[in-house]
């Protein structure tokens, strides 16, 4: 038995040597397909870096992004994992009917950074002279999908935020989606199964009860000529796990819009989808292409004259489709990319609606908010 334990020992450590030295001899690669996420790379070696532990913290980050055939691996650990039992993995719980949910407890968030998020969009409100504000912050999966968790999973307090975002936002129109997303979830698909976001009928509810908020109408969801562009989507939260039985989502986008046209950063786009995004990993950017810093839809045609704001995550991406008609102009700001003042901006856009819209953990994990009072 001994000797057997030292085989396997020997064999795991080996194996473990050969990855490492591998990947510092073939270099480190800089995208994952996969993950959609830049990898870290191995560190230059400095004395004031190693004295703070910088160096080291670099060289494990860089050792666990860049290990051979890490993909592999990490599809391998999650079968043996899942014949253990195992429901948690990688920051990943595996729940019924092929869903994922990302594993964010309470001390993933900074309630400081989180209040401070609020203010940032309290000072902004109170200083609207004509533009209504409104926030929707759109709840995990996890808390509106709880009867699709494993049995003993636990997530952030997300009725405690809820209610700190209430007693905070005075000057705001708040737009809570807990309870119809959480209706709409029994019969519809709300979320999508391998991903972060919101599939198109979340969007819609999103579009609707903001509709609702400000006693507009909104209009009917069959309206929009809704068409699945994609049934091959694997998302972010399948990209942490690599499950073999995995189910893919199905990618739909409304079709009967008003002619615009798209700048985004300046650049003028074919228009708000980008059909090459679809033989891509991240399928989810056929929205826009992506996030930028700063997109400026501009109606071709259109009744109304309003013009609105949205400071956003990329959760607004497959929403705003349903907005166009309803404005004579949209600009989307995504604070993680824009770079420029967001105080001039406002003032010299004079939005009649600012809409800040964000995934509640996302909102409040953000540290880019703060760019609202520069």
């Amino acid at each position: 038995m001994k000797k057997r334990y030292l085989i396997f020992l020997t064999a795991v450590i080996s194996l473990l040597a050969f990855g490492g030295i591998t990947a510092v001899a073939l270099g480190g690669s800089e995208f994952s397909a996969n993950e959609n996420r830049y990898l870290s790379q191995f560190p230059k070696i400095s004395l004031s870096g190693i004295m703070s532990g910088d160096v080291q913290e670099d060289i494990t980050d860089a050792f666990n992004d860049q290990f051979i055939k890490r993909d592999f691996w990490t599809a391998a650990s999650t079968s043996a994992k899942k014949m253990l039992g195992y429901d948690d993995i990688g920051g990943v719980y595996l729940g019924k009917e092929h869903y994922y949910f990302e594993k964010i407890m309470n001390q993933d968030i900074s309630q400081t950074n989180y209040f401070q998020n609020l203010r940032f969009v309290q000072f902004i409100a109170g200083k609207q002279e004509k533009a209504k504000v409104s926030v929707m912050l759109v709840p995990s999966p996890g808390t509106v999908l709880k009867d699709y968790l494993p049995k003993h999973a636990t997530l952030y307090d997300a009725e405690k935020m809820y209610q700190e975002a209430g007693e905070l936002l005075k000057d705001v129109n708040l737009i809570d989606l807990r309870q119809v997303l959480q209706e709409a979830g029994m019969e519809k698909q709300v979320y999508y199964k391998t991903d972060h976001h919101w599939s198109l009928r979340g969007a819609y509810i999103g579009y609707q009860n903001y509709c609702k908020s400000l006693g507009q109408e909104a209009k009917n969801y069959d309206g929009f000529g809704v068409s699945a562009v994609s049934d091959s989507f694997y998302g972010t939260l399948y990209s942490k796990v690599l499950d073999s039985n995995a189910v893919p989502d199905e990618i739909d986008a409304p079709v009967n819009l008003p002619e615009v046209t798209v700048y985004c950063d300046k650049k003028k786009q074919s228009g708000i989808y980008d059909s090459s995004k679809l033989d891509e990993k991240d399928k989810y950017a056929y929205f826009f292409g992506g996030n930028y810093g700063e997109a400026d839809i501009v109606m071709n045609h259109s009744y109304s004259e309003k013009k609105l704001l949205i400071i956003k995550d990329s959760f607004a991406n497959s929403m705003v489709p349903f907005m166009l008609e309803d404005y004579a102009e949209i600009k989307m700001l995504d604070l993680r990319y824009f770079k420029g003042s967001v105080q001039q901006l406002m003032e010299e856009y004079q939005a009649d609606e600012v809409l800040v819209l964000y995934e509640i953990s996302n909102f409040a994990q953000d540290e880019n908010i703060n760019k609202l009072i520069k």
